[in-house]
């Protein structure tokens, strides 16, 4: 079994007349975390979400180049791209709730799939909620309206309805970048839990959240891929004078 769970091979992306992403090779490891780093408008939530197709969903962008998930080349025209956007899912920055309940909005891709028997909606509501470290939280809470929790919780929520489903690959564009201290730290606690569990991959501007939470970390600078590598030998022994000057804060 390859290493790699994810493999991106001369991966462009594209938006009307701006390149976004230049060329772009790399592997996602399997089972772990993948941090994304560089400056805004790097490329690095580009590259993110060329992984579940999700830049399909704005306007003139076009991607080009090669992803493969377990070698399954994802940009093929036969392939599903709700049943992929399943396997690999995805957290946005800000909180995207529903509306309804707490129990509604971890349950609503599940009942999308066709899952009707309410017994096992439950459990795997129960299921997703522990996952994600809510479901002492939230066990008496699960017929509340989801868009009157705070804002940290309703995040780790997001990530309960996207665990529902049982992703092989969990993608994250700066999930805590809207949120205070205490809530960023309960989402990196929840990150750190998952790992070997599935993979993620995380776009993070916060270095001090990139070396807590990963194992590997990507930088990218002005839409190409500079180096990846270890977290920590990539924080403290930096190949390429660009990821340097970033780390050292001479740009960012």
């Amino acid at each position: 079994m390859s290493r790699a769970v994810i493999e991106a091979r001369g991966l462009s992306v594209r938006a009307g007349d701006r390149r976004l992403l230049h060329d772009v090779t790399l592997d996602v490891p399997r089972a772990g975390v993948m941090a994304l780093m560089g400056a805004s408008g790097c490329g690095k939530s580009a590259f993110l979400r060329a992984l579940n197709r999700m830049n399909e969903t704005q306007p003139a962008t076009v991607t080009t180049g090669s992803v493969r998930l377990e070698g399954v080349e994802l940009y093929g025209p036969e392939v599903d791209v709700a049943a992929l956007r399943r396997r690999v899912g995805m957290v946005f920055r800000a909180p995207q709730m529903l509306p309804g309940t707490v129990a509604d909005n971890v349950a609503y891709g599940l009942r999308v799939r066709g899952v009707t028997d309410a017994r096992d909606l439950d459990v795997r509501v129960e299921r997703a909620l522990t996952r994600a470290q809510l479901w002492s939280e939230l066990r008496d809470r699960l017929g509340d309206d989801a868009r009157a929790l705070p804002e940290g919780m309703q995040q780790r929520l997001c990530v309960a309805r996207a665990l529902a489903l049982d992703p092989q690959v969990l993608l994250l564009d700066e999930p805590a970048s809207a949120l205070d201290p205490v809530a960023t730290a309960r989402v990196e606690e929840l990150i750190a839990s998952l790992r070997g569990e599935l993979t993620v991959v995380i776009v993070t501007h916060a270095m001090q959240q990139a070396a807590h939470v990963s194992q590997t970390t990507a930088f990218f600078h002005q839409g190409r891929l500079v180096e990846v590598g270890d977290t920590r030998v990539l924080f403290t022994r930096p190949r390429e004078k660009a990821t340097q000057d970033y780390l050292t804060g001479r740009f960012g």
